[in-house]
This record gives C-alpha cells, structure tokens and sequence, in this order.
C-alpha cells in the first residue's frame, strides 16, 4: 500500500511539473524610459515606472505627451510610444515557446520579434477594432493602422475578415470596418495612408 501511495505521489508531482513547464509565466522588464510613463501592476495603484522592473501580466502601462517605455517579454521587444495605454493580457512560456498577448487601448506600438531557432513565438496585439497577430517580424500598429517592416503578420476584424501583410506593406481597419487590402508603400506613403484612416474613423 505504501509502494502504492508513493507511486502515486511521484506521478502527481511529475505531471503537475509537466503542466507548469508547458505554460510557464513569465514576466515583461522594462527598459529605458523617456518622460511620464505609469504602471498598474494587477490590484495595485497607479504609479510611476522603473527602468529594470518586472511586470506580470494583467500590468498596465501608460504613457504621457512626448513620452515613451521600452519593454522585453523575451525575445520580443515593444516600444510604447507617447499618448498611449496597453495591457498585458498573457505572457507564458510553452513547450514549443513563447505566447504574449497584449491589448493596446489607445495610441502606437512599434513590435519587433525576434525567432528564435527550434522555438514558436506568438505575438499578439489586440484593440478595440482590429487584431495583429505574428510570428517573427516588425511591425507599427496603432489598433487601426498596420505597417510592417518585415515578415508576415495577420490583420484581423471582430467579426473575423482576415488579411496577411507582409513587409512594407500597409493594411488597415476601415470605416465600414471591413480589413483594406495589403498594399505596398515607402514609409512617407504610410504616412499618408495614417492619416487617410483616422480621417475614416472620424
């Protein structure tokens, strides 16, 4: 009965030890900061941000005019540009690799994914109107307008319309809400398109 009981044990810790490791939490650190930038850590107060500390998922991140943060989940890099408020939703560790979900709120991310050899890493931006979705690239999406400098990422709608877009291309949400297609333009023509789209929105 004891062989029995210890055997049991050990089959318990084993698979409790396999489940964590397959969705291992991890944390995002905050790198260099520029003017007002604010975080509420989960149940927590608004506050100022520290460069080099961690934040667990459910964190949210704020910046001020003329403000940014520098975060690191990984082999992921974000760049939180001025005038904008984001979430991070998930951030594990799986077997095949690294899962990250953030929700942008309002304003501008910049995302650069590095692949990292024999590892998947899934990068995802939600917003309000629009999903972006990737897996090893560069991108700027602002939860309407999405330009990606390299790879491939997925534009997707609420009510599931779904576009690839790939490097230097420019795709977004329109004011039917509809996904536009993919087009390629140099960074002064995505400029222009940037602001086509928030006039659509207005």
């Amino acid at each position: 009965m004891k062989k029995v009981f210890i055997l049991f044990l050990i089959f318990t810790l084993t698979a409790i030890s396999v489940i964590y490791a397959q969705n291992k939490p991890l944390q995002a650190t905050i790198g260099k900061l520029a003017g007002k930038v604010e975080v509420q850590l989960p149940g927590k107060d608004w506050r100022a941000a520290k460069e080099g500390e961690l934040l667990p998922k459910g964190t949210m991140i704020s910046t001020g005019f003329k403000s940014s943060a520098v975060l690191t989940v990984n082999n992921s890099t974000i760049l939180v540009k001025p005038v904008t408020r984001m979430k991070l939703e998930d951030i594990v560790q799986t077997q095949s690799g690294t899962s990250t979900q953030v929700y942008l709120s309002t304003g501008k991310l910049s995302v650069e994914v590095t692949p990292q050899q024999n590892q998947t890493t899934d990068f995802t931006v939600s917003s309000p109107t629009a999903t972006a979705s990737v897996r090893g690239t560069g991108f700027d999406f602002d939860g309407v307008v999405l330009v990606v400098h390299h790879g491939v990422v997925e534009l997707k709608n609420p009510s599931g319309q779904l576009r690839q877009v790939s490097q230097k291309q420019v795709s977004f949400i329109s004011s039917e809400g509809t996904v536009t297609a993919p087009a390629f333009v140099d960074s002064t023509q995505a400029s222009g398109i940037v602001v086509e789209a928030a006039q659509q929105q207005q």
